[in-house]
């Protein structure tokens, strides 16, 4: 039950974190998320941020919806399936790389205070383990 408190306290610390430090422009720490995702992508659909996330379509859909209106991210339908909205990120976003990544950079440092680069890997592979562990049984 420890484990389980401290994770959610560090995932807590980190979204509570990340929407302090971007409420000058407007964005939350999910909306945050999308924004990183989608800079590592020349544009993506709903259903693959939603997938690498391992969040509900929906729950994307309305982030989407308000980082849109927000003037971070244009929708427009594929050509090859007009069910499909292929997104990307408008100049206003782009402008925000170095900012988003400082900020990650910068929750690191606080999270990882104390901690040696021996321990921190360690730690990171075995999270990672344990993620990988966790998806396949959902």
């Amino acid at each position: 039950m420890k484990l389980m408190s401290n994770l959610s306290i560090i995932v807590r610390g980190s979204h509570l974190y990340s929407s302090r430090r971007l409420a000058d422009y407007d964005l939350n720490a999910a909306e945050q998320y999308i924004l990183m995702y989608l800079m590592g992508q020349r544009e993506a659909n709903q259903e693959s941020i939603a997938k690498f996330y391992m969040l509900d379509k929906s729950t994307v859909a309305r982030s989407l919806a308000k980082l849109e209106n927000k003037g971070y991210i244009t929708r427009r339908v594929n050509d090859d399936n007009q069910r499909e909205k292929m997104i990307t990120l408008t100049d206003r976003a782009r402008s925000l790389k170095e900012v988003l990544s400082g900020l990650l950079d910068e929750w690191r440092g606080t999270m990882y205070d104390g901690i040696s680069d021996e321990e921190v890997r360690a730690f990171e592979k075995i999270v990672e383990k344990i993620s990988d562990n966790v998806a396949k049984t959902l």
